[in-house]
């Protein structure tokens, strides 16, 4: 893994997600006191204040959300950045990724580019065999913008975020590679789909519309007698993060089956529904080329068992 390092795929998810993260720095900065409030798992934000500029972290890859105008940029402190070139899989105590998401907004000075906004999350995935232990030894902690911890029902935050990450057994649940800079004889092909592997692993079950509660078939179109509906651990471990992550891969699961793809939680109150069915209707990618349009429907709850509002997206993706 480490000779041929690969540049993350958005694709799933993560989804969850989303979501990597960070144990502590070898020399760790003087802490603040942090609330309870802030803290998922035990950890805060705090105990990894500036983890993107700290010269004992290593930037590992960056990826870009085009449902969400999304910039991701994963970094890893020294024991998860060795483990990683080494091709580890049983990553040791105290490792840590640290990720950080940030908006963008078109460059009013160059139309064709986007650049950072500000930082809309932070989320950390720390080695620690305690804290992770209904987690297959990884603990997970989300924060906002402002540094605030998940705040509702952190378990199934952490099932979920759990959920996304064992797709990957065989990195060790972690999807971030590093991405490769290097100077090649070889081009690197633009189609080729990095973690295929990772998305056919998502269960999917093809379901009759009529199974499904009102407010979902009411967001499809009217011809619809089938869709392609998520099963499995992904299903029943959701939260807010979730139904972010998982739109990418709705969107190809819509285009490969021609047909829109659902994520749901048993109870209904918490959904993602995605319409994207190849040559029906086709637009403009901001890189060129030809994408096919992605109407989007989604909760906006944190947690199942709460009826939410719903939001509507679209957006143009990759075939």
């Amino acid at each position: 893994m480490a000779s041929k390092p690969l540049i993350t795929y958005g694709a799933v998810f993560a989804a969850v997600l989303g979501l990597f993260a960070l144990s502590a720095f070898a020399q760790p900065s003087v802490r603040k006191p942090v609330a309870e409030a802030e803290r998922m798992n035990g950890y805060a934000l705090n105990d990894y204040a500036g983890f993107w500029k700290n010269p004992d972290w290593h930037f590992v890859t960056v990826r870009y959300r085009r449902d969400s105008s999304e910039m991701r940029l994963t970094y890893a402190n020294d024991i998860a950045w060795k483990a990683l070139l080494a091709g580890g899989t049983d990553y040791p105590e105290g490792a840590v990724f640290g990720k950080v998401g940030l908006l963008t907004q078109d460059d009013p000075s160059f139309t064709s580019s986007a650049v950072p906004a500000g930082a809309r999350r932070y989320q950390l995935m720390i080695r620690d065999k305690v804290k992770g232990k209904d987690t297959n030894g990884w603990a997970y902690a989300l924060f906002d913008g402002r540094g605030k911890a998940v705040a509702e029902d952190q378990d199934i935050a952490s099932q979920a975020c759990w959920a996304c990450h064992a797709l990957v057994p065989e990195r060790g649940e972690v999807f971030s590679q590093p991405i490769s800079m290097d100077i090649s004889d070889t081009l690197p092909d633009p189609g080729a789909v990095p973690f295929a592997q990772a998305i056919s692993r998502v269960e999917f079950d093809t379901v009759q519309v009529s199974t499904l509660p009102e407010k979902i078939r009411a967001r499809l179109p009217k011809e619809t007698e089938t869709i392609r509906l998520v099963q499995g651990k992904l299903a029943l471990n959701l939260f807010r993060g979730t139904i972010d992550e998982i739109r990418p891969t709705l969107a190809k699961e819509s285009m490969r089956a021609k047909m829109p793809a659902v994520l749901m939680s048993k109870d209904g109150t918490l959904f993602s529904v995605v319409h994207a069915v190849a040559g029906v209707k086709s637009c403009a990618l901001s890189g060129g080329g030809q994408g096919v349009t992605v109407n989007a429907f989604y909760t906006t709850g944190i947690v199942p068992g709460r009826e939410s509002l719903i939001a509507e997206h679209q957006y143009c993706d990759k075939q």
